[in-house]
């Protein structure tokens, strides 16, 4: 939690840049959103209510909005026009899976590794465009390859644990034990990279 409202204050500052990128204040909104669920999802597991049914119309969010905002970093139209489509496909899949299959009151896994399998692959045809297409100015100073590399990295590690949570119905307590922590390092990493995606929009111009 520490982490999120860290990132978010560090957005806030960077606004005082006059040249935002478009998506600057979409993800500023995408990241309080996060902080919402995160203090709500708190608050219910803390009184031993269930709180999967808000966690499971996050992740629709949280996907569909990663896929809109890996397109926005594309030049491609061919691929940008594909990534269009997986982001109206996706929710709407999704919240078939959330209402009839797996329910409301269950973690709905199949969306979650759909939707991180969808989003890997987004994040990689950005890695793929900049080294085919580099540009003159360091990928360092790019907002979007900090933003890029933290969505690829989290995602890329999330599958194969979601793909266990997935397979394994009754999973051994100390698996639980062992994941978490992983979960949390995990996320430390994704908003530091988002974090130091602010600072080079503060310090940085964006290029064209």
């Amino acid at each position: 939690m520490v982490i999120y409202i860290l990132c978010f204050i560090i957005a806030l500052f960077s606004r005082i840049k006059n040249q935002r990128p478009h998506y600057f204040n979409s993800f500023i909104l995408y990241i309080l959103l996060t902080i919402t669920v995160e203090v709500i999802g708190w608050w219910y597991s803390l009184h031993w209510k269930n709180n999967l049914i808000f966690y499971n119309f996050y992740t629709i969010i949280n996907f569909t909005y990663l896929i809109y905002l890996m397109r926005s970093f594309l030049q491609n139209r061919k691929v940008m026009s594909i990534l269009t489509w997986v982001a109206v496909i996706y929710p709407i899949l999704a919240l078939i899976n959330v209402v009839f299959i797996q329910g409301l009151h269950t973690f709905n896994t199949y969306s979650l590794i759909c939707g991180c399998t969808l989003v890997v692959m987004a994040s990689i045809s950005y890695f793929y465009e900049r080294i085919k297409y580099p540009s003159p100015q360091s990928l360092l100073h790019d907002p979007t390859f900090w933003i890029s590399t933290g969505i690829l990295f989290y995602n890329t590690c999330s599958l194969p644990i979601n793909g266990i949570l997935n397979v394994i119905a009754n999973m051994p307590p100390y698996v639980y034990r062992i994941i978490y922590p992983i979960n949390v390092v995990m996320n430390i990493i994704l908003y530091l990279l988002f974090s130091i995606s602010f600072v080079c929009n503060l310090i940085f111009r964006k290029s064209s």
